[in-house]
């Protein structure tokens, strides 16, 4: 696993990149084999800050040159990002780790290549639902003395596009787009109903109030937050963010660049850890004969990440429903009966099957379960497998299902 996380990086720092992307445009790297490293960097460096290059300045040149040589010759030649993307990704990370003398310099290096006032002041405002709001409000701080040193006039207009009545809703359509019912699904357990006013604000703040603004594109924003995920060390969600950028068009190797961006502010060391996440991710992709197909649409009636695939749509022809549902770790369905019936047939994985009032059993690969009608039940994951099975519903068109309560911690982590 270390040697191919070290060929990524590798391969990533030096092979020359060019597919395009709608968010980074065209590639602005300078090409290693045309310019010395000092050359690059002196390019860079110069174009960014507006000042001379000079390895030999201040009062600890060789770190400098070590630091700046490998920032604005070796990452700034990496990957398919343009400039502009970078000081973006460079603003979203300092300002998620608070240092705020080198988040002042790069605000200023911002301006100088013409990234506007308007993006900046979103691109810091959309980390407040990841850090939260003090942290964000320094970054402010510091982003209002750079622009009232150029003369940019406060507060700068505001963006927002939605109000107390719709907040809600813009923000559902969004999250709907990116995340379905994800959200809930981590929390809808609370008492008193807290998940669900949990989720309500999630919806209404971080969607609603922030990703409806002018100034960024949702998929820059997705990209953005994807950073500051990153930058604070959140990869327990990290991998529901991989698939939002991949949804909104941010592609595998325009996610690498962002990491691989970041890696001089956050260190080898978490940055590796990232982009071993990603390579983990797809290594641990369940082997099933099937797709896995999308985020299940009717997720709001399952606990925890699950996909669906429909094989086969009941129609006048063929009279028939099978889908392939799969189940990672820890997710289940809501107890629920089917009026037709069901069978399950096990195609990959461990899972759990359990009718009301009766001992759970153990599912594994080619198990096959028959389950009567209306015989309240329900079926997942095991706590720490993934699963997969084939759904086929039974006595068409006679069949509907009956959604209950959902499946509580104590009755799916209940002894066998």
């Amino acid at each position: 696993m270390i040697k191919k996380i070290i060929l990524l990086i590798f391969l990533t720092l030096f092979i020359s990149i060019n597919t395009q992307s709608t968010f980074c445009k065209e590639n602005e790297a300078i090409k290693m084999n045309e310019k010395t490293r000092e050359e690059i960097c002196k390019i860079n460096f110069e174009k960014l800050f507006k000042t001379k290059w000079n390895p030999n300045a201040g009062q600890n040149p060789d770190m400098m040159s070590i630091l700046q040589k490998y920032i604005f010759a070796d990452i700034f030649n990496t990957g398919n990002l343009n400039d502009k993307t970078r000081e973006m990704i460079t603003i979203t990370t300092l300002t998620c780790q608070q240092t705020l003398p080198q988040l002042k310099a790069h605000i200023q290096a911002a301006l100088n290549i013409n990234i506007t006032p308007t993006e900046i002041r979103e691109t810091i405002y959309q980390c407040a639902p990841i850090i939260g709001f003090p942290k964000t409000l320094n970054a402010i701080e510091a982003m209002n003395d750079v622009f009232i040193k150029n003369n940019i006039e406060l507060p700068i207009k505001n963006t927002s596009t939605t109000n107390e009545e719709n907040r809600y809703l813009k923000g559902k359509e969004i999250q709907n787009t990116l995340y379905k019912n994800e959200i809930l699904n981590k929390v809808q357990n609370l008492p008193n109903n807290l998940g669900y006013k949990i989720d309500k604000m999630l919806t209404e703040v971080y969607f609603g109030d922030f990703y409806t603004r002018k100034g960024l594109t949702i998929k820059q924003r997705e990209l953005l937050v994807l950073v500051a995920i990153i930058s604070t060390d959140n990869f327990d969600i990290l991998k529901n963010h991989i698939e939002a950028n991949i949804k909104i068009g941010n592609n595998k190797e325009t996610i690498i660049s962002a990491i691989i961006q970041c890696m001089p502010y956050i260190g080898f060391p978490k940055a590796i850890k990232a982009l071993n996440y990603i390579n983990n991710t797809e290594e641990n992709d369940l082997k099933q004969p099937f797709k896995k197909g999308e985020i299940n649409p009717y997720s709001e009636f399952f606990t925890g990440e699950t996909h669906l695939n429909m094989l086969v749509n009941k129609d006048d022809i063929w009279n028939s429903s099978i889908g392939n549902v799969t189940f990672k770790k820890g997710a289940r369905t809501n107890w629920h009966k089917h009026s037709g019936g069901q069978i399950l047939l096990v195609t990959a994985g461990e899972g759990r099957y359990q009718e009301k009032n009766k001992k759970m059993q153990i599912l594994k690969q080619g198990d096959v379960v028959k389950i009567p009608p209306n015989i309240i039940h329900w079926h997942g994951a095991s706590p720490n497998q993934d699963f997969s099975h084939i759904s086929i519903e039974t006595n068409i068109p006679n069949n509907t299902t009956t959604w209950l309560k959902p499946v509580t911690e104590k009755e799916y982590k209940r002894e066998l």
